[in-house]
């Protein structure tokens, strides 16, 4: 039997990249699917894939910093797919470029964490009333390895991800004796548009890149700083979020899991 057999998720993002990875990992396990997503397109494109899969699943345009979309959203997923027994908040957004800190204004502090940190905060109020009634739930935060690493190249963003993490574990001990399991996620390095756009920003800036294409670039980070020396996959990130929505996860809460390929040990 598939993991996730009966139950339904909402992956917030869940339109591209590490989203989308998640979307189709719980889809492959049975999961049903809401995706609410700025991009809607996107997260449509995604949906026919996962339907493709055999299961149902609701695309919808969601603003995840609005609590009046938050809470239509929520809503709308419980109409339509019966129930909610999985959030991930995968939805964000990457920061312009430090490097100095003070190259950033306030509105790219304003803006990151109003995408990375308070959507966290808006869509698990929206959903924890109904995991209170049932005594049962998972939330899964999308977090990075930026926040415990400060990474000095984007710090509004690496902030916000150690704020993703730091609420994990404050709404993992409330919710614990109520049989609500929340965990963060943390992903390592993987070629998405947001590194896509780093990389160019460091061959630009970093004279020992000059003249390397954002692809050299990225290849060269991973050489350098995980431990594997592989690449990782949106999908390596679903099958952690598989297993922390499933059963075998019931006695896991308040944990940041590193997948990057042992760039963070701790």
């Amino acid at each position: 039997m598939a993991r996730l057999e009966g139950k339904v998720a909402i992956v917030t993002g869940g339109g591209s990249g590490i989203g989308r990875g998640i979307v189709l990992a719980m889809a492959k396990e049975g999961a049903d699917i809401a995706i609410p997503d700025i991009q809607v397109l996107n997260a449509e494109k995604t949906a026919d894939e996962a339907k493709a899969l055999g299961r149902k699943v609701l695309a919808m345009k969601c603003d995840v910093t609005s609590s009046a979309d938050v809470k239509l959203m929520v809503d709308r997923t419980r109409d339509v797919l019966g129930r909610i027994d999985v959030l991930v908040n995968n939805a964000g957004m990457a920061s312009p470029p430090g490097m100095p800190f003070m190259n950033n204004t306030e509105e790219d502090w304003d803006r990151t964490f109003a995408v990375n940190t308070k959507s966290v905060f808006l869509t698990c109020k929206a959903v924890t009333p109904y995991f209170l009634e049932r005594k049962a739930g998972r939330i899964i935060n999308i977090a990075s390895i930026a926040g415990p690493l400060a990474a000095v190249t984007m710090p509004a963003y690496s902030v916000a991800k150690q704020g993703v993490i730091t609420f994990t574990r404050v709404v993992a001990k409330e919710l614990a004796p109520h049989r609500i399991t929340v965990n963060a996620i943390c992903p390592g390095v993987l070629y998405t548009e947001f590194w896509q756009k780093l990389a160019q920003h460091i061959a630009d800036t970093n004279p020992a890149f000059k003249g390397m294409t954002p692809r050299q670039v990225f290849d060269k980070r991973v050489s350098d700083i995980v431990p594997m020396k592989c690449e990782q996959t949106p999908e390596d990130i679903g099958n952690a979020a598989v297993f922390l929505a499933s059963d075998e996860a019931r006695y896991i809460t308040g944990q940041a899991l590193m997948v990057d390929g042992g760039c963070v040990m701790w």
